[in-house]
Order: structure tokens, then C-alpha cells, then sequence
């Protein structure tokens, strides 16, 4: 049995919950200009008897102004619903796109590496574009459309019964035959849909490294993948387009074929004097009247079936996404907090750990260094830390609670964690530093930029906190960057600082330049860097060693520089610096 739309649809008529008097208008407007529609044939056939008869030119007259104001009823009706389906749609869609960027900023990590950026994308503007029809009239208009053909089909009756009779079973078989072929074409529009989504995936992260792609020879490997992507949506586009219009060609040739018969009996009882010329062309105008409702039906369910499809993938990402993580209620206590890792396992993939067993203590003020090879398991440490992910075995805590036990807003407030991607949005540089707080006073915006070593860039800036940055307009070297990632710590002043790898992308005259701004953030907090250059790791007090996801060794900097046999040694002599 095939799906019924509705059933996806139904899910989201929550969203017209604050549009109950703009709907309620639309459930008066839709009907009345239906029924204007069932007027105006009246109104032609009393104005054609009544001229061929020789009624009076009053009465003629009246017929007229009569016509006329259905017609501009009915255009006066078409705006005022238009305008409010208009409203509805937008209001509603609005408020489900706010839910869908939420329900996104709060999924994990692993989230995003199952719906890429251009995915998302897609899902909240096509997805929900396709949606808004649903949102304003789609529903009331099927409903009213169903009534205006019923409407039609009695008032056929009151014409000319024999005409109403060629028309009836039309109607009805064409009715059943909706019935029956109501959500055949949604697994064909969802797989559409699908590769739509995927295609524009794919360009959004083939543009994104475009340069990459160019310099490397890979551009035409990226035009096959493209043509080949294009190809499958073309198929997947062509088998829903044909079983989409199944239904509408069916619908267009019952309707000629109806229309043809009707022409035929009305000339024979017109020729035999039993039907009047008003009344063949009030019966006529209803003929071609009920087309109208019909093909309309066929292709607002077509709409219908694409909404729905929509539907089925925003209930999906919505519903069945990546969990978020556990989150608890609690706050650190005030202070510098320390930090405890408890047995912890953990592994981005069930089969596939990444840390096994791993313990550690950093007592409140300390500096731990995390260094190993790539792959052992060192971001992941800072990634627990800041909540990012929890363990599947053991405990991680800060402050004495585990973080479980945290909200992740408190956490947040009082943690920073600093890695080498810097995102630099396309706004000011005030807002770069606030992520768009305009409550935080020029001075502490000043004074954190100048903890950073960015005040003498600052004095340089045209507009100063005013200037623009990101793609587009002033342009970041990776060691400005890198300053203003840690300007924004400064800002919010927290006890716990992460740090994963933030010189990994810097040149050794700018790793100099932001040494002194690093030490001086780490000064007087508790801190976990990851580095993987040791050498730079004069400031912390331990050192934590991790291979192959276990801790290889443990203890204090100064001690395991010191001895040959140490491999944090071995590391710093490799890298030509045992101190």
C-alpha cells in the first residue's frame, strides 16, 4: 500500500499553532471564493436567456453588476488569500528552520561527519522551502477543492440532469483513481531528493577546496565525480517525474474525453429545444469549470507528495540524528578547577578505540602537556574535557563533578578550548571577539586583544573594532588568527584552558610571536595543551605520553627532560631541544 503523505506531513502542523487567526481567515477566504466560482455560470446563463428572451435592460443591468462584483469578489478573495498563505508559510517555516539550526548546534561531532555542511543546507532551504506550501493552503485548498467539485456536480444537476450524468461517474472514477495512486511517486521523489541533498554536499566541499583540487590535478577527476553525481540525479529525477505524472495525463484525458461528450449531448438537446442557450453555456461553463478542480487536485498532490517526501527527511534529521550527549544540571564550584580521568575508554566508532585505560590527575592551577604520535589519542583527551564526546568506560570530572553531572553551558562558561582552526566570520571584529555579544564594553574588547598581541594590529585596523574581517573583506594571517582565538579566551576569563595544537599551523617566526601571548593565558590556570612539538611545552608542569591510545608515561616536566631514558627525552631530543 503506498505511503500517505499526510501521515509525514501531520508532524509538523505544530508550527501553525501561532497563526490561528490568520488560518481561521484562509478557512473563510478559500470556501468563498469557491463559492463565487459556482456563481458566475448562474449569473451567464440568466444574462444569455434573459437577452434572447427580451428582458428588460434593467434587469439586464443587473445581471451585469451582479457578474461584475463576483468577478472582483473573486480577485479580491485570490489576494487577500494569497497574502495570507504568504504570512502563514514564512511565520511557520521560519520558526521550523530556528528549530532545525538549534537542533543542529546542538548535535555532536560525529553529526556533522554523517550530514555535511551542504546536506544541511539543502534540508533547512529546500527542504523547508518545499514545505511552505504545506504550511499556508495546501490542506485547505485540497478541501476546498474537493467541495468546489461537488458543489459544481449538484448545481450541474439543477441544470441539466442529463449533463450532470456525463460528468458524475468523471468525476468520481477520477476521485478513486487519486485515491489509489496517493503516495506512489514519494519513494521516487525521496530518492530524488536524496541525491539532490548529496549532490549538494558534494559541491560545497569540492568548492571549499577548490585550490586544493587545482594545484593537485584533481579538477578532472572532481568534473567525472560531478557528471557522474548529476548523471544518477537525472535518473533518480526522471523516475519520479514519470511516476508523478501518471496521474495528470490520466486526469487530461478523462477530462477531453468528458468535455467532448458534453459538447455532444448539449448540441443534440439543444437541436431537439430541451436545453436553452444560457442553460448550455451555464452547463458548459461548469464542464470546463470542473476541470479546473480536478487538474488542480492532481497537481497540488504532486506539491503534496513533494512536501512530504521534505517532510519524511526533516522528521528524520530531526528525530533519528546523532543523540546529543548525556548532559547533567550542575556548575563548577568557584575557583580553578581540577581535572580526573578515571579509567577512561573511548572510540569515535564501537570497534575502533581510541583511548583505552587512560588516568590522570591535574590538581587545580596545574599544566599538563599531552604529547604522542598522530593517532594516539590526544585531541580526543581535550575533546572529553570540553564535553565534546563522553566515555564509553570510566569517568572524566572537573571540579570534582563528573561532567555528566554538568550543564554544558556552565561548563562552557568556565572552560576554553583553543585548537588550531580558527573560524573568522564574515562580520566585525567586535563581533568576532563577542560571537555577537554587543553587551561587553570597547575597553575589555581593547584590553584582551592587547593580552593577545594584537594591540599594535588593532591600531592599524581602518575602523578599529568596527572593521570587517572574513571572507570578502580584511583578510587574517594564520598567526593573527591564532591571536585572536586567544584574544577571545582572555575575554571570558576562564579557570580551565584547552589547547589542541594551537601553533600546528604557524611558521617559527609566528610560533615566536604567539609564545608570549600563550604563557601569559596559561598563567595562573588550570590548563591541558596538546602539542606536537614538545620543545614548545616549556611552561606546563607535567607531561602525559599517550601511544596507541594508552598512557606510556606520566609525571613532571622538569624530571622527564631531564632523564635519557624518558620518552618525553627522546621526544625533545628528536626535535633537537632536551631542555
Amino acid at each position: 500500500m503506498a505511503d500517505s503523505p499526510l501521515r509525514h506531513l501531520s508532524t509538523f502542523v505544530r508550527y501553525l499553532r501561532g497563526e490561528r487567526t490568520a488560518v481561521a481567515l484562509l478557512a473563510l477566504l478559500v470556501p468563498a471564493g469557491m463559492g463565487l466560482q459556482l456563481v458566475a455560470p448562474y449569473l451567464l446563463r440568466g444574462f444569455i436567456d434573459g437577452a434572447l428572451s427580451g428582458d428588460s435592460r434593467k434587469t439586464l443591468l443587473d445581471l451585469a453588476a451582479w457578474s461584475l462584483a463576483a468577478a472582483v469578489g473573486t480577485l479580491v478573495v485570490t489576494a487577500g488569500t494569497e497574502a495570507l498563505s504568504s504570512r502563514v508559510a514564512w511565520r511557520s517555516t521560519n520558526r521550523l528552520r530556528a528549530d532545525l539550526v538549534e537542533h543542529c548546534l546542538s548535535r555532536p561531532p560525529g553529526f556533522y561527519r554523517k550530514h555535511p555542511p551542504g546536506e544541511l543546507v539543502e534540508r533547512m532551504d529546500g527542504d523547508v522551502t518545499r514545505l511552505a506550501a504545506v504550511m499556508s493552503t495546501l490542506l485547505l485548498e485540497l478541501l476546498a477543492q474537493a467541495l468546489l467539485i461537488v458543489g459544481i456536480l449538484v448545481a450541474l444537476f439543477r441544470l441539466e440532469w442529463r449533463l450532470a450524468l456525463v460528468f458524475a461517474p468523471f468525476a468520481a472514477g477520477t476521485l478513486l483513481l487519486l485515491r489509489t495512486l496517493v503516495g506512489r511517486a514519494m519513494p521516487f521523489v525521496t530518492a530524488r531528493q536524496r541525491v539532490a541533498a548529496d549532490l549538494q554536499g558534494f559541491l560545497e566541499e569540492r568548492l571549499a577546496a577548490a585550490e586544493d583540487l587545482r594545484v593537485n590535478g584533481a579538477s578532472r577527476y572532481t568534473l567525472r565525480e560531478l557528471g557522474d553525481r548529476q548523471d544518477d540525479l537525472y535518473r533518480k529525477a526522471r523516475d519520479a517525474a514519470r511516476a508523478s505524472v501518471r496521474w495528470p495525463a490520466t486526469v487530461q484525458g478523462l477530462s477531453a474525453v468528458s468535455v467532448v461528450l458534453a459538447l455532444a449531448v448539449s448540441a443534440w438537446l439543444h437541436a431537439r429545444g430541451q436545453l436553452s442557450t444560457g442553460t448550455a453555456f451555464a452547463s458548459l461553463s461548469y464542464a470546463m469549470l470542473l476541470r479546473r478542480p480536478l487538474l488542480a487536485v492532481t497537481t497540488r498532490f504532486r506539491e503534496l507528495e513533494d512536501a512530504a517526501a521534505s517532510a519524511q527527511r526533516l522528521r528524520d534529521l530531526l528525530g533519528h540524528g546523532t543523540a546529543a550527549p548525556r548532559t547533567g544540571r550542575g556548575t563548577l564550584p568557584a575557583g580553578l578547577p581540577g581535572v580526573r580521568f578515571d579509567g577512561v575508554s573511548f572510540g569515535y566508532e564501537p570497534d575502533e578505540p581510541v583511548l583505552r585505560d587512560v588516568s590522570f590527575t591535574l590538581r587545580p592551577g596545574e599544566r599538563l602537556g599531552v604529547v604522542g604520535r598522530t593517532g594516539s589519542g590526544k585531541s580526543t583527551v581535550v575533546r572529553l574535557l570540553f564535553g565534546l564526546h563522553h566515555p564509553g568506560a570510566g569517568s572524566v570530572s572537573a571540579g570534582g563533578l563528573d561532567l555528566t553531572e554538568i550543564d554544558p553551558r556552565a561548563l562552557r562558561s568556565r572552560v576554553a578550548l583553543v585548537t588550531q582552526e580558527v573560524h573568522v566570520f564574515h562580520a566585525s571584529l567586535r563581533d568576532n571577539l563577542t560571537f555577537f555579544d554587543r553587551s561587553v564594553p570597547d575597553d575589555r574588547l581593547r584590553a584582551a586583544l592587547g593580552e593577545a598581541g594584537l594591540g599594535p594590529w588593532l591600531r592599524t585596523l581602518p575602523d578599529g573594532l568596527d572593521t570587517p574581517l572574513g571572507a570578502g573583506a580584511r583578510g587574517m594571517s594564520a598567526g593573527e588568527e591564532q591571536q585572536l582565538a586567544l584574544a577571545r579566551v582572555f575575554l571570558r576569563d576562564p579557570g580551565l584552558v584547552l589547547m589542541d595544537e594551537p601553533t600546528a599551523r604557524l611558521d617559527p617566526y609566528s610560533e615566536r610571536l604567539l609564545m608570549p601571548a600563550l604563557e601569559r593565558l596559561l598563567e595562573g590556570r588550570t590548563a591541558v595543551v596538546v602539542e606536537h612539538r614538545p620543545h614548545l611545552l616549556r611552561n606546563v608542569d607535567r607531561i602525559l605520553v599517550l601511544e596507541e591510545g594508552k598512557v606510556a608515561e606520566e609525571g613532571e616536566r622538569r624530571v622527564l627532560a631531564a632523564d635519557p631514558g624518558s620518552r618525553f627525552h627522546a621526544l625533545l631530543r628528536t626535535a633537537g631541544a632536551t631542555r
